[in-house]
Parts: structure tokens; C-alpha cells; sequence
């Protein structure tokens, strides 16, 4: 009897050691749902990216009308200068042969204490003087002085640009062939500087290039933007980054990307109901590449799959009968197969 009873004690052990490591080692089979997101409304916002410099929109040089010498410059770098402005004036090379020959003779004489001398030099500097005027050099444009690269004494000829006229201040920047379509003049634009990139400034395309250059074997064409105010901060050859908005929808439905798939020229989305997945034609809007907008076949609300059907783990644990709703060899056919 007692052999009977350390037999079943050792039978009940066993059955028990048996369930608990079934329990513990045999894998059970994996629960997992699919991703699922509620179709709501919200703002798509597309856009073209360009980078460029901070450019005068008409920049002007201005150059001596004859070789000569500076005898005095009237404005600095900052100035704003109005068109008939005299920046500077100028003698010639004939004014300067009179009258540095007056002043080094009138130096002579005061050295030596002759009256006489000293008078004669005074005469020949008046008469230098009055037979050559300095010429003034005037500005032919309403703007700033940007640059000034000329000083009183300094001798000068009529090649080199003494001044640099700006009539106000412009983003330049370049847009690949590929998104010139999506801009027009007039259109809003968004600007920031690298020097500083947490100011930006509101600005409009005021000129578009018709001739497109080859750059890095892509052709770009050059456009203006023109800030609504011009930044004290700004100066020419800052690099500017340029936002073009091209399309701008609020308020509209949307569903990301990845849930839109299509197939025979059509686009459906799958809502999940209370028992299966269920293919819906869709038509879809504009895309920012994230987001696509809605514009008939689901209601703000429904919930949708949002994952790419094409793995096989995204729908671990459906039933055989509901996969057959997905397209594609996986799944079967999709909305419009036979």
C-alpha cells in the first residue's frame, strides 16, 4: 500500500513538472494587431527649397571721368545717396601739374623769406586754380553706398570703381529646372541668413530668369527675392536660404502615405471595421511626400491601416479569411480583381 501511494506522489510530480515546462517553453502563438490611425483633418504644406546671396537689384559702379587725383570724398559706406549727388571731386592731371608746381614753388620762397617769391607762387596757385576746376563726381541712382574704395590724396584713373551704388537689397538665389514650374513673380517666400537662422523675413519673387546655366550638369535658373522690409542686419554676400510655399491647404483630410496604396490606375485605403479590414476607393489630392490629402472615400474619424501591407509581420495573427481582402500575391486580390 505504501509503495502504491509513493508511485501516484511520484506520477502527480511528474504530470506537474510536465504542464509547468510546456508552459514555459512551448512558444505560444503571437498576438499582434495591425497599426491602425484615425483619419483626421490638418494642413499639407509643399514647398521648394533654394540657396543663393544677399544681392543688390541693381548695383551700380561709379568710376572718375578723367585720371586724376582725390581731393575730397563727400559720403562713407551706409550713406544713401540720391540720383545728381556729388560723392566726391577730383582734379585732373592738369589741374595737379599747376598745381602741385604753385605749392612747391610757394614753399621755396616762404623757406628762403622772399616776399617777392612768395607772392609770384600765391598768383600761380590762384591762377591754377581757377583755370582748373576740380570735377565733381556725381551718382546716378537712389540707394546706399555699399562700398568705398577711395581717399582724399589718393591718385586714381578711370578704370578702377571708386564707389558702389545699391538701390535696396535682394535674396539671389538658383532653383533646379525641376521646381521653376512650381514659382511665378509675385509669389510669397520665406528668407533666413546662415549669419541668422532664427530671423525670418517675409519677402516676394520679384524676377524669375528666362535663361537657365548649367551647374554641376543640372540646369538652375537665377531668381530675385525681394524682402517686404530690408533688415538693418543685411549686407551684400550673406548666404540666404530661400522657402518657396508653392501650395498651402488647411483644414483638409489627410492620411500618411504608406497607407495609400494602388492598384489598375485606382488608389484605395483599407478601414478597419468591426470584423475585417475593408478596401476603399479613395481620390487623392496633393502629397507634401508624408501626408497625402483626401478628397472623397473615407470620412474624418475612420480608422484606417496605416502600415505597408507588403510584410508579412504587419499582419501576424489576422485570419486567413481576412487576408484575402489584401491585394498582391500574399493576400490575394484587391478592390476591382476578379
Amino acid at each position: 500500500m505504501k509503495k502504491v501511494l509513493i508511485g501516484i506522489i511520484i506520477v502527480i510530480i511528474l504530470a506537474v513538472g510536465f504542464f509547468f515546462l510546456r508552459n514555459k517553453f512551448v512558444k505560444k502563438p503571437q498576438q499582434s494587431s495591425i497599426n491602425t490611425i484615425e483619419v483626421t483633418k490638418g494642413n499639407i504644406e509643399i514647398k521648394v527649397l533654394a540657396t543663393g546671396t544677399i544681392q543688390p537689384f541693381t548695383r551700380v559702379e561709379v568710376t572718375s571721368p578723367t585720371n586724376g587725383r582725390i581731393e575730397q570724398v563727400l559720403v562713407d559706406e551706409g550713406d544713401y545717396v540720391r540720383p545728381g549727388d556729388i560723392l566726391a571731386w577730383i582734379s585732373s592731371e592738369d589741374r595737379i601739374v599747376l598745381l602741385d608746381a604753385a605749392r612747391s614753388k610757394l614753399a621755396t620762397a616762404q623757406k628762403q623769406g622772399d616776399s617777392l617769391a612768395i607772392k609770384e607762387a600765391l598768383e600761380a596757385q590762384t591762377i591754377a586754380e581757377n583755370a582748373y576746376r576740380p570735377v565733381p563726381l556725381t551718382n546716378s541712382i537712389a540707394g546706399q553706398v555699399i562700398n568705398r574704395s577711395c581717399e582724399p590724396g589718393q591718385n586714381i584713373t578711370t578704370q578702377k570703381a571708386l564707389f558702389v551704388i545699391a538701390d535696396r537689397l535682394v535674396a539671389s538665389v538658383q532653383v533646379d529646372e525641376a521646381d521653376i514650374g512650381k514659382i511665378s513673380v509675385g509669389q510669397n517666400a520665406i528668407i533666413t541668413l546662415d549669419a541668422f537662422p532664427e530671423e525670418k523675413v517675409e519677402g516676394k519673387i520679384a524676377k524669375i530668369d528666362h535663361e537657365g546655366t548649367l551647374k554641376t550638369d543640372v540646369v538652375v535658373y537665377n531668381v530675385l527675392v525681394e524682402p517686404l522690409k530690408v533688415p538693418s542686419y543685411w549686407t551684400s554676400g550673406m548666404t540666404a536660404n530661400v522657402t518657396f510655399i508653392t501650395t498651402n491647404k488647411q483644414n483638409v483630410l489627410i492620411v500618411p502615405k504608406t497607407a495609400i496604396k494602388e492598384q489598375n490606375g485606382e488608389k484605395f485605403v483599407y478601414v478597419q471595421t468591426s470584423s475585417k479590414p475593408e478596401p476603399r476607393r479613395v481620390i487623392t489630392g496633393v502629397t507634401d511626400g508624408k501626408n497625402v490629402e483626401i478628397i472623397s472615400g473615407v470620412s474624418e474619424g475612420e480608422k484606417i491601416i496605416a502600415d505597408n501591407l507588403e510584410e508579412q509581420r504587419s499582419l501576424r495573427g489576422v485570419p486567413r479569411s481576412q487576408r484575402r481582402m489584401f491585394g498582391g500575391p500574399m493576400f490575394g486580390p484587391g478592390p476591382g480583381r476578379r
